[in-house]
């Protein structure tokens, strides 16, 4: 069934921008890719069996690519239809290039995380699900949904007894409250040198309202997608109430090197304060046999 309200709006925007997205992020993604959330993702699935991986919110398929790299056979899923085909193309590519192995398997599939009939509807193919997964991996996708409950009670049937589910998100403290970039220029009387100061202003954090993400296209014609946050609280309930345990916790960001003089407010000139929060989760003890 197909979702309306606030879940279709946000499903609907991704479809819009779809082209953009994988424009923008192309073959190798972005800095805030490659340098915080992949570096992230390694350390997350270090040690796990490279057997079976599922991405969930695939986009273009970048996520999957890697997993397939990594050894994993991939099931890539993604709820917005113009993702995927975006993300089949681009991996197709690949294979004819040579630059993956075609023993390793990315298979796509249309998943609504949000949609109940959905999860059914995947969870009950056997042919698909088989054993399990050893990693579930959604990656920049949780601020993008509105309800996390399908996918924290869907994981249970998901993952392998030694498997796990790892994520990364925007920082729900800095980021996706509306967290107000500030910076403070004064001398310093004892050198003469001017020191710049910068910090971040918090109006609100428990109850913060979905909202429209910084527009990377050029397509003006569509309304960017939405964000929705969620304090520390609200982001892990979900899954604890699942019977799920969280055992690895990031938070990621940029040093000196990548700092941008020639923009002052740019994100990544605050140093100070994470850009990505990384996390693990693994079945509790009640799953497991």
């Amino acid at each position: 069934m197909e979702q309306t309200g606030i879940e279709g709006q946000a499903l609907a925007a991704w479809e819009n921008h779809a082209r953009s997205w994988d424009s923008t992020m192309g073959d190798d993604g972005n800095d805030y890719f490659s340098v915080l959330e992949l570096p992230a993702l390694k350390r997350m699935i270090s040690g796990q069996k490279r057997n079976r991986a599922l991405d969930l919110a695939t986009g273009n398929g970048l996520v999957a690519r890697w997993l397939a790299e990594e050894g994993f056979s991939v099931v890539a899923t993604d709820g917005a239809r113009a993702m995927l085909e975006h993300a089949k193309a681009r991996t197709a590519l690949w294979y004819e290039e040579g630059r993956l192995d075609k023993e390793r398997k990315i298979s796509f599939e249309l998943l609504d995380v949000t949609d109940k009939d959905h999860w059914t509807h995947f969870t009950g193919n056997g042919n698909l699900l088989k054993h399990g997964f050893d990693v579930v991996v959604m990656n920049m996708g949780i601020m993008d949904v509105h309800d996390l409950e399908p996918l924290a009670a869907s994981l249970t049937s998901l993952l392998k007894q030694d498997g796990c589910f790892v994520a990364t998100v925007l920082h729900p403290l800095f980021f996706t409250s509306g967290a107000r970039r500030q910076i403070t220029i004064h001398e310093d009387p004892a050198t003469g040198q001017r020191i710049i100061d910068r910090s971040i202003l918090l109006s609100q954090y428990q109850n913060v309202a979905p909202a429209r993400q910084l527009l990377f296209s050029n397509d003006s014609e569509h309304k960017p997608p939405l964000s929705f946050h969620r304090s520390f609280q609200d982001l892990f309930a979900p899954f604890f109430r699942a019977g799920l345990i969280l055992d690895a916790l990031e938070e990621v960001n940029f040093d000196d090197t990548f700092r941008e003089p020639a923009r002052e407010y740019a994100a990544r000139n605050f140093t100070e304060f994470p850009k990505i929060l990384a996390f693990r989760l693994r079945l509790g003890p009640v799953h497991r046999s």
